[in-house]
């Protein structure tokens, strides 16, 4: 029952309330100071206390105050299972499968049909299921073990079906549970707790948690830690922890292990090539090992350099040379390698090779035996020819097409001017060479209208700021002249006014792709004009900076300037667990692809099919919820539109995962909830009871009850009666 509560009836409420108070109140102190000549001190305080008690009696009377006290009545409540669903409960134990429990247990509770309970499934997420044939169809599968967010979900929909109890079904593994986070109010049902292995203790050495960094660098050591315990008897075995890559055992460690059979190992790995690099840490399985499924653990890693490699080689100094070694140099992320070509090996000298200061350009080091380590490479008004490069050409063209970035930019050595007309790093080139051609004269250049969002020329926030930034940079001089730009290139910057023989504007900066590597054409050699301000503008310098910046991160695939982008929730699964894939897809002009249809699969996949189909929203945004392999492994998610790729993203597949990583019964937390809310909780099914028997009653409104204590007639007579009094007495005794 609730306690009594009281309001006021008099129309304004407590305002009015306040002021007739103080009317009142007003009111008899000028009654006290009218009988103040009244020589008879009783008759005084008699007066007094009458005139004070009447108005007082008047004053609660015009306050109509009103009691008020809701009523509730003990009804029979309903009551729900909450079932747990995850993988954790497929694991066996000296009494058997803990899955096998819980059929054996819905069995029995459905023998006594004068309970018909609401089931929720629970695991990555909680849903209903159906009563009838619930222990037959019980096939455990999520890949997370989410109490609270399942109470909670319950305790939310049982506030609308008047549920007075909830049976809580689980193994209890669930380390990030706590009772306190629950939202529990104060007619909360009774939450009575089945710990499913909570009498059978588990005998188990596990991997419980992997931690590396996702990037790593190639000869920079990175450091692999990894999070195990042992339970059971298995706590006095020795825990040996082995790190496996390519199918080779590296390294291996014993665990040193705490009161509570935890422990940590850490082992050091230098990567040697760029890519991703698996690695796999292995508990041998101790004999008598209930789970060896979570003895053996992957640790992805990214292994990039620790620094861009460019190779810039010039056909002579400039000053456009000059602003962009300076750049590079200045860039902490750039390792950069570059020549001043100011002797060709067929230069006649009279003196020996290693006493002159200027050496011969290395060809053959370079790209030969060094080409693969650089990550782009420039030629910056180079001609090849003097060099005797001629072989050395096609290594690039392979060099590019394997993976590698390459830049050109012109000069009156340059391009057609280089004679690289019909020559394998034609091939390459986003543009068609023809005969050689210098263009005079000087320009603004001009950012294609299509491709103001691409990430090298976007000097502002929206394409129409960026447009009008470029309009503003000091103008450039000169450009070479090429015949045309080839299918799938993007032309960037072009001339205001100058055309090629079919019409199109003269392009000034072109990317493009080539196999699998990135090429760029810039036709000008005076972008470093960038650097300074134009008149009356305080633009240049920093866009200068951040052009050529954006450029070698284009070119070399730094992954925040992709088009289209998608990740996922996590970095590793276990079989058959749900993956949250989320992402953005632009076009290659760097623009929403609205509405877009993609299809998303699996690498290496089973079949050629999509795992799903999701469509994108206006802004190119889209969400899909995708099911694990079956077999584990390091997989690529991809997703393409209209059978082209357009990003994709790396995830583990374990036989273990997170979900039967840990797998200590927890029932201090569950025991915490019950004993909150007045329920029960046991270790194992053997002594639980028919669902009968665990039913609770529950509480229901049954209305308000009101009262108006001081307007009843008997209330009003005495009001009437203390006025009567004191007007009788002040006559009596002379008073007006």
């Amino acid at each position: 029952m609730a306690d009594w509560k009281w309001q006021l009836g008099i129309l304004g409420g407590s305002t009015t309330a306040w002021v007739l108070g103080l009317a009142l109140l007003a009111l008899w102190l000028i009654e006290l100071r009218s009988i103040r000549g009244e020589g008879d001190p009783r008759r005084r305080f008699a007066l007094a206390a009458l005139g004070g008690l009447g108005i007082f009696a008047v004053y609660l009377l015009a306050l109509q105050v009103t009691l008020v006290r809701e009523t509730f009545e003990e009804v029979a409540g309903g009551t729900g299972i909450l079932l747990d669903n995850s993988r954790s409960m497929t694991l066996s134990g000296a009494s058997g499968p803990r899955n096998d429990a819980v059929r054996a247990l819905v069995g029995k509770w459905q023998e006594d049909n004068r309970v018909n309970p609401v089931v929720y499934l629970f695991g990555s997420n909680t849903r209903g299921a159906i009563w009838e044939g619930l222990a037959d169809s019980y096939e455990p599968s999520d890949d997370e073990t989410k109490i609270r967010e399942a109470l909670n979900y319950v305790l939310a929909k049982g506030a609308d079906q008047d549920l007075g109890s909830l049976v809580v079904v689980t193994d209890g593994a669930d380390m990030s549970f706590r009772a306190e986070t629950l939202a529990l109010g104060s007619g909360a049902p009774a939450i009575h707790a089945i710990v499913i292995g909570g009498d059978d203790p588990l005998d188990d050495q596990a991997i419980v948690s992997l931690h590396a960094d996702p990037t790593a660098y190639v000869g920079v050591p990175a450091v692999i830690r990894a999070d195990v315990r042992a339970v059971g008897d298995l706590r006095e075995t020795e825990l040996r922890v082995q790190l496996w890559h390519e199918s080779r055992l590296e390294q291996e460690a014993i665990a040193a292990l705490d009161a509570t059979g935890r422990g940590a190992v850490s082992f050091e790995v230098t990567p040697q090539r760029t890519g991703r690099a698996l690695y796999r840490l292995l508990i041998p399985a101790a004999s008598g090992d209930e789970v060896p499924q979570n003895n053996d653990r992957a640790a992805l890693l990214r292994v990039g350099r620790e620094r861009l490699r460019a190779l810039l080689v010039a056909g002579r100094p400039s000053w456009d040379v000059r602003f962009l070694r300076d750049f590079l140099k200045r860039d902490g992320s750039v390792d950069l390698v570059s020549f001043f070509i100011l002797r060709a090996a067929a230069d006649l000298t009279a003196a020996p090779t290693n006493e002159l200061a200027l050496i011969p350009f290395p060809t053959d080091e370079l790209f030969r035996e060094h080409l693969g380590s650089f990550d782009v490479v420039i030629f910056q008004n180079f001609d090849y020819a003097p060099y005797e490069m001629q072989t050395y050409l096609p290594r690039i063209r392979d060099y590019v097409r394997r993976g590698g970035a390459f830049v050109m930019i012109g000069g009156d050595r340059s391009f057609a001017e280089g004679r690289y007309t019909g020559t394998a790093i034609e091939e390459i080139l986003p543009v068609k060479l023809g005969a050689p051609g210098v263009l005079k004269g000087s320009y603004r250049a001009e950012v294609s209208k299509q491709l103001a969002r691409h990430p090298i020329v976007a000097l502002g926030p929206d394409p129409a700021l960026t447009r009008q930034t470029w309009r503003s940079l000091p103008a450039m001089h000169g450009a070479n002249v090429v015949s045309a730009v080839k299918e799938e290139a993007q032309v960037l910057l072009r001339h205001p006014r100058a055309r090629l023989r079919g019409g199109a504007r003269l392009p000034i900066l072109v990317v493009g792709e080539s196999g699998r590597g990135r090429v760029a054409a810039m036709t000008s050699d005076a972008s470093w004009r960038w650097r300074f301000a134009a008149d009356d503008t305080t633009v240049g310098s920093d866009e200068y900076e951040l052009f050529w910046d954006r450029m070698i991160r284009w070119l070399t695939r730094d992954p925040l300037l992709e088009p289209a982008r998608i990740s996922t929730d996590r970095e590793r699964y276990g079989i058959g667990g749900e993956i949250a894939v989320s992402g953005r897809l632009r076009d290659e002009a760097y623009r929403p692809m609205k509405q877009a249809r993609a299809e998303l699969h699996f690498q290496p996949g089973i079949d050629e099919k999509a795992v799903a189909v999701v469509d994108a929203d206006v802004d190119g945004q889209l969400r899909a919820t995708l099911q694990a392999p079956s077999e584990p492994g390091a997989y690529e998610v991809i997703a393409s539109v209209e059978g082209k790729e357009l990003a994709r993203e790396v995830f583990i597949v374990e036989e273990s995962g997170d979900e039967l990583a840990d797998l200590e019964a927890m029932p201090e937390q569950l025991e915490a909830v019950a004993e909150q809310t007045g329920g029960r909780v046991f270790l194992g099914i053997e002594d639980v009871p028919g669902l009968s028997e665990l039913a609770s009653t529950t509480r229901r409104a049954a209305g308000l009850v009101s009262r108006q204590p001081l307007s009843n007639p008997w209330f009003i007579l005495l009001v009437v009666l203390l006025l009567g009094a004191t007007w009788v007495l002040r006559r009596r005794w002379g008073r007006r």
